[in-house]
């Protein structure tokens, strides 16, 4: 019989311990391939959602000349459908140039031209100003529908006799008060004489021809073009609201009044197609578009040569974010797996090492007959190929079937590792030599030992320094790729208190053993000396348990962090238990919700405009002035996240040196306590004084240079009546039933925010379910790993623990005691790793979540503070430790079901 045919009739014969085997492989192959295409697919619907979110005016590739279009692009009335034009063509070139995957992502150029600001007269009653604009677009039929009236026919023959038909939205009519059939003038300035030296005014009758709405408010259209949806209004409760309205014409009627407008606006835009967003092209797309935004492009005018346009877009930050979203989660994923990639491959060497226990017959046989080390090792590994390769492919088709996601070579790096790992383990392990007690062991090997281990500690020490003294790298690592000492770190640590567990439990055993060797009973004197000659099987079963509980707990107090994070972002974003802006509201609107019910107090904040200041060098600086109530705005942010300091609230109610006006900053002007300011108020200068600064971001302002002001301080200036547009509500209960009363109230759309809202959306987002998702699994897979290594280690160590019973049998050891012995066996090992574990999943946390980007989760603008929920963590402490015990009276009650005549024997059954 050959070796290879003895080989193979012994697998046949231990089969169990080869199919537990490559069920590992099988397991771990389908983990680690689903993990990259996981985030992969995590990845592209964060992308979707991200660029989708944006406005329409955000999203799109857009640009914007002063430049008239061709004639010829605007030969054509309101019906026509647009049949090619040159500005189409420029834009369909541009586009055609692009390379793939850009050209996919970007669907086909649009455009519109408007001509602006054009007076309106006679004015109706409470308009003090009505300004409109004329929007030409070939292809307006395609997201507008027609509800009153018809659509705006050709111009007329001349100035001043017929009408100019135009078209507008029901909202903008009804701003400007502007009925169908109703005519009104406008200003037409003519060239007097072929010269040009003077000028000709006449007035041009318009009519109001219909109204429209948007077919779909929602398309990005609409957010591009969102003028000719709803006029502008500027109301004054002293000369009434000035009006600025966009309405469609037909092209033909275009030129026709260019006369009339103060300037022409051509827009163009490629709308961005998200569905086409994946994570296989998502860095080279990103990279395209910047090239694109940055390169300029010519487009066709009335007059040679056109203009060159830069197309501008939010789409790259977008995908940015994103894409930073998704390097931080296969990050903190790499970090969590370190671990359980350790213990995958100490349970596989377990494993190889129960096969090449139940093969030591045959190997000796081999070995006998003349086979060398080298063919033993050879045969062996082929063996672990035999069992490795299919169990590697199945996982890894197991993993394609499961998370359908276009394919990537590097998706398949982990199985093909896998694959190998058993013939690797059962090379290498395979000990010609008999085996000795674990105790006494050659001084040589001792050294080799101490030296490894010594290694191992100095490793742990060093990675830890640089982690700790590096900190947070943003943006340092692009998508797929691994910070190699952030994902090491922890791998050492837990190597470091392994080492330390095997070196220091040993200690109080041996003390124990002294004590009771002079005591009646046999179990706790052979039990803890056992347990001090040969620990079980070493530092596979010790590492196992530490790293478990440790990435455990780390997982637990990452998803604590991670929540507590949303929440204080939400908080800081929204600024109190509800937001509400929107146009101004009346006194009479904001004491109505204030007597909501529910409500409990309100804090008002009045967009004053935007002011000239100057400081003392003379330096002239635009800031955003708002008003607001300095008790009210701290009783609405009480407790919550980033809310302004009380000491800079309450310097801004108390008076400033002299007269001044006491303000409050932003970070952004740069301006010192104390510093003197010129403010440039309602026509007159206003003296002020910097009381203090305030923080990086408000909710009351989207601009970075804005200053703060008490509304009785600035009201003394001069009296006057404060309409604000962002309301800070702090509420009794649920926002739930106020939102309607406000909606209600306020008579219009309003934007209303809670925290709660912000933090579902967030929580509920691609990115956050799967980081979520990815720590969950990571938490069960670890206490799965440690179940099964502590039931490998009891089988592993079945042999010796055999012969022993075998001894102590004849010696008359009742049977009933054997499964004191094996918890011996397992309990200081476990006991010692699980504290260890604990010390060490409560410490990680320190060490490495100053190196980890949350912030790009949570939304906030700083990282989140470490967060330690003790519901939390104290669940997954008691469901880990249930697990394993659970595990330990399995491998204990499984252990004293023995044959008799087997035990006697010595054999191993």
């Amino acid at each position: 019989m050959t070796l290879y045919r003895l080989l193979h009739r012994q697998f046949r014969r231990s089969r169990w311990p080869s199919v537990l085997l490559a069920s590992i492989v099988l397991v771990v192959s389908a983990l680690l391939c689903a993990w990259p295409r996981a985030v992969d697919a995590m990845y592209t619907a964060d992308l979707r959602e991200s660029v989708a979110e944006l406005a329409g005016s955000q999203q799109a590739v857009r640009a914007f000349s002063s430049a008239f279009p061709p004639a010829e692009d605007l030969n054509r009335t309101f019906t026509e459908a647009e049949d090619g034009g040159r500005t189409a063509d420029a834009l369909t070139d541009i586009r055609e140039g692009l390379a793939q995957p850009l050209a996919s992502v970007l669907g086909e150029g649009r455009w519109l031209a408007t001509g602006v600001g054009s007076r309106v007269t006679p004015l109706p009653e409470g308009i003090r100003e009505l300004i409109l604009n004329y929007a030409a677009d070939m292809q307006a039929l395609e997201h507008l529908e027609l509800r009153e009236g018809e659509l705006p026919g050709p111009p007329p023959a001349e100035y001043g006799g017929e009408p100019v038909e135009i078209l507008l939205s029901q909202a903008s009519a009804e701003s400007a008060r502007w009925q169908v059939g109703e005519e009104r003038n406008i200003t037409v300035l003519l060239r007097g004489s072929a010269d040009g030296d003077s000028r000709e005014v006449r007035e041009q009758p318009v009519v109001l021809s219909g109204t429209y709405a948007a077919k779909d408010p929602g398309s990005p259209y609409w957010s591009l073009n969102n003028s000719l949806l709803t006029a502008a209004e500027d109301f004054n409760p002293d000369t009434g609201t000035a009006v600025n309205a966009t309405a469609f014409i037909s092209p033909a009627a275009f030129p026709f009044l260019a006369p009339a407008v103060d300037h022409v606006q051509t827009s163009y835009w490629y709308p961005v197609s998200t569905d086409t967003l994946t994570a296989g092209t998502a860095g080279q797309t990103a990279a395209q578009l910047r090239e694109l935004l940055g390169t300029p492009q010519h487009v066709p005018a009335a007059v040679s040569p056109g203009p060159t346009v830069v197309f501008g877009s939010e789409t790259p930050a977008a995908m940015a974010d994103a894409t930073q979203r998704a390097a931080s989660t296969h990050q903190i994923l790499a970090l969590l797996a370190s671990g359980p990639l350790g213990v995958c491959v100490a349970t596989a060497a377990l494993a190889v090492r129960l096969l090449l226990e139940r093969r030591r017959g045959a190997l000796a046989l081999a070995s006998a007959r003349g086979a060398g080390d080298l063919q033993l090792r050879g045969a062996l590994a082929l063996d672990g190929l035999l069992i490795g390769v299919p169990a590697a492919a199945l996982g890894a088709l197991a993993a394609f079937l499961l998370v359908p996601v276009p394919f990537s070579p590097a998706h398949l790096l982990w199985p093909v590792l896998a694959a190998f790992l058993p013939a690797v383990l059962m090379a290498v392990q395979h000990r010609p030599e008999v085996q000795t007690r674990q105790d006494l062991t050659s001084s040589a090997r001792n050294r080799w030992r101490v030296s490894a281990e010594a290694a191992v500690v100095v490793l742990a020490v060093t990675a830890t320094i640089l982690l700790t003294g590096r900190g947070l790298v943003r943006g340092s690592l692009e998508y797929g790729e691994v910070d190699p000492l952030l994902s090491a770190t922890p791998l050492l640590i837990a190597l470091a208190v392994g080492v330390l567990v095997l070196r220091l439990y040993p200690l109080p055993l041996q003390e124990f053993a002294r004590i009771r060797r002079r005591s009646p009973g046999l179990v706790g004197f052979l039990g803890a000396s056992r347990a001090v000659r040969a620990p079980g099987a070493g530092l596979v079963p010790v590492l196992a348990l530490v790293v478990g509980l440790a990435v455990v707990l780390l997982s637990g107090v990452l998803l604590s962090t991670f929540r507590e994070g949303v929440t204080a972002a939400a908080e800081s974003r929204v600024g109190a238990d509800l937001r509400i802006q929107g146009p101004p509201f009346d006194g009479d609107q904001v004491e109505q919700i204030r007597s909501v019910e529910g409500v409990a107090s309100v804090a008002a904040v009045t967009d004053l405009g935007r002011l000239r200041t100057e400081t003392g060098g003379r330096q002239t600086k635009d800031v955003d002035l708002h008003a607001v109530s300095p008790d009210a705005l701290l009783g609405v942010q009480e407790d919550l996240s980033g809310a302004f300091p009380a000491d800079v609230l309450n310097a801004l109610s108390e008076r400033a040196s002299g007269d001044a006006l006491p303000v409050v900053v932003s970070p952004a002007l740069e301006l010192e306590e104390g510093t003197t300011l010129e403010l440039r108020y309602r026509g007159m200068y206003v003296e002020a004084e910097v009381v203090g600064t305030g923080p990086a971001e408000v909710v009351f302002s989207s601009s970075t240079a804005w200053a703060l002001v008490d509304e009785a301080t600035i009201g003394a200036v001069e009296e006057r009546t404060f309409q604000p547009s962002v309301l800070l509500v702090d509420l009794h209960d649920d926002a739930g039933s106020v939102t309607d009363a406000v909606a209600e109230i306020a008579g219009g759309p309003v934007l209303q925010q809670t925290p709660g809202e912000q933090v579902e959306r967030v929580l509920a987002s691609a990115s956050g379910r799967g980081l979520q998702l990815g720590l969950w699994v990571v938490i069960g897979a670890m206490a799965v790993l440690c179940s099964l290594t502590v039931v490998m280690t009891a089988v592993v160590n079945a042999p010796a623990r055999n012969r022993l019973i075998a001894l102590l049998r004849t010696l008359g050891f009742p049977q009933r005691r054997d499964g004191a012995l094996m918890l011996w066996e397992l309990g200081p090992m476990t006991g010692a790793a699980m504290l260890a574990g604990t010390m060490l999943g409560l410490l990680l946390p320190l060490v490495i979540l100053g190196a980890l980007n949350l912030s790009a989760f949570t939304g906030g603008s700083v990282e989140p503070a470490l967060a330690l929920h003790p519901g939390l963590l104290l669940g997954l402490m008691a469901g880990f430790l249930l697990v394993v015990a659970a595990s330990v009276v399995g491998a204990v009650t499984a252990g004293r079901r023995q044959r008799l005549a087997a035990v006697l024997g010595g054999t191993d059954i």
